[in-house]
This record gives C-alpha cells, sequence and structure tokens, in this order.
C-alpha cells in the first residue's frame, strides 16, 4: 500500500534518483516523502563494506555440505554481520550457475548444480531477511565470466536457461522471497540484461 502511496508522487528526477544510488554503496533519501536513504553492503560471503568482516565460506564449499539447515544459519549470521554495520541489503546470495571455469564470479556461487544452488539459496535468503536485513540474488542471469564483463553476450537456448539458470533464481523469490533482484553485467542473446 506504501509503494503504490509513493510511486504516483515521485517525480521522474526523484525515481531516477532512487534507482542510481549515491556515496558508493547507498540509495538516496527522499526527505520530502519521509522515504529514508538505504545502505548496502558488498557480498554475499561477508559484510564486505565499512571495516573488518568475517569471511565466510565460497558458495561452493557452503554447498558442498547439502545441508540447508547450516546455509540458514549462514544467512542469519550474516544478517546480524550487517545489522551491526547498519545495512539494509545485502547483495548477495550469488546464484548463478558455474558453467565455465574461468569466471571470476565462480567463488560466489553454489556450484553447477540448478537443484542444489536453488536449495541453498532458500536457506541462505531465509536465514538472512529473519535478520530484517534485505537478500539481493544475483546476476540475474547467465553472468559466466568478468572478462569484458559489460561488453559479452552469454548465448544460451531458452531450454538450458529455464532448466539450468532460471531454477536458483525462481526459488530465491517465490520460495524465499528475495527482497532484491540483481541483474547481471552481461548481454543475454545480443540483449542487456539490463
Amino acid at each position: 500500500a506504501r509503494v503504490n502511496d509513493l510511486l504516483p508522487r515521485l517525480t521522474s528526477a526523484e525515481k531516477l534518483s532512487y534507482i542510481g544510488g549515491f556515496n558508493s554503496f547507498y540509495i538516496e533519501a527522499i526527505s520530502r516523502l519521509n522515504i529514508p536513504s538505504i545502505k548496502m553492503s558488498d557480498g554475499p560471503v561477508g559484510a564486505r563494506n565499512d571495516g573488518n568482516t568475517t569471511a565466510y565460506p565460497a558458495g561452493i564449499l557452503t554447498a558442498s555440505t547439502w545441508d540447508t539447515t547450516l546455509v540458514a544459519r549462514l544467512g542469519h549470521a550474516l544478517g546480524k554481520d550487517c545489522k551491526s554495520r547498519g545495512t539494509n541489503i545485502l547483495l548477495g546470495p550469488g546464484l548463478n550457475i558455474y558453467r565455465a571455469p574461468m569466471c571470476g564470479r565462480n567463488f560466489e556461487y553454489f556450484g553447477e548444480d540448478p537443484y542444489l544452488s536453488a536449495r541453498m539459496a532458500v536457506g541462505y535468503i531465509k536465514g538472512l531477511q529473519s535478520e530484517h536485513v534485505v537478500a539481493t540474488a544475483k546476476h540475474f542471469a547467465a553472468n559466466n565470466q568478468e572478462w569484458d564483463r559489460n561488453n559479452v553476450s552469454s548465448d544460451v537456448d531458452e531450454r538450458t536457461f529455464q532448466e539450468i539458470y532460471m531454477p536458483a533464481f525462481k526459488a530465491s523469490v517465490f520460495e524465499a522471497k528475495a527482497g532484491c533482484v540483481m541483474c547481471s553485467y552481461n548481454l543475454i542473446n545480443g540483449t542487456w540484461a539490463s
């Protein structure tokens, strides 16, 4: 109800400023409508911003346990770390699939199995959001490499996209109710992800 009330009252400039961010990892406040500034932290294997932090296990190590209770505990601990820093949104979990060994983000991801990735994502997100810190499922989708990431196209047929890349994102949104989804930097079949 609040969003439906606020959206038509925002000017175009305010909407653009709100989605653009400011001051490195903040969403700008819109004081005239009592919309607070929102602080984000890079993740997903720790609350990276604002000083020293706990380094949590790489996603593949977490997934290798097949323990959804353990990953929920990890998410809960991340949520506590974020809260201690005043962070509202954690940019994690990373949900892409290991498709190429040279992907610079593989350390963030839960591996190459779509079912396992989905189960890990749900536990992580529910644990994190139990601390009232918003989870960000990222990078949607097919983020297969970091080299030239803003220009490369991940070319994938529809069946592969639906059966391999989508399960973790679907589970994150429909089961775990992730508060945010971050798009990938790349193009998908020649079209920008964002």
